[in-house]
């Protein structure tokens, strides 16, 4: 199967100095841009999870903690069932 990758032209623009030791590291500066964009967005979404965790009431935080808890019970079991 063939996944198509739909990108999107863009214009940006860098500091200099930036751009210059980017061009030292790599010889493709839209994939350093797509990269650092997936880096922060990754970044951001982090973020927005520890803050909602950090946010909890006390109840709210034992209620994740159990489901966590059986998840991972779960999942134990049926690797164990499967032989992984």
């Amino acid at each position: 199967m063939t996944q198509l990758s739909t990108k999107q032209r863009i214009s940006i623009t860098v500091d200099a100095k930036l751009l210059k030791e980017i061009d030292l590291l790599t010889e493709n500066r839209s994939a350093a841009v797509e990269e650092g964009l997936r880096l922060w967005h990754h970044q951001r979404i982090e973020e927005q999870l520890r803050t909602f965790y950090q946010n909890l009431k006390p109840t709210e935080q034992q209620f994740e903690q159990d489901w966590g808890e059986l998840a991972q019970n779960q999942m134990e079991e049926i690797l164990e069932a499967e032989g992984l």
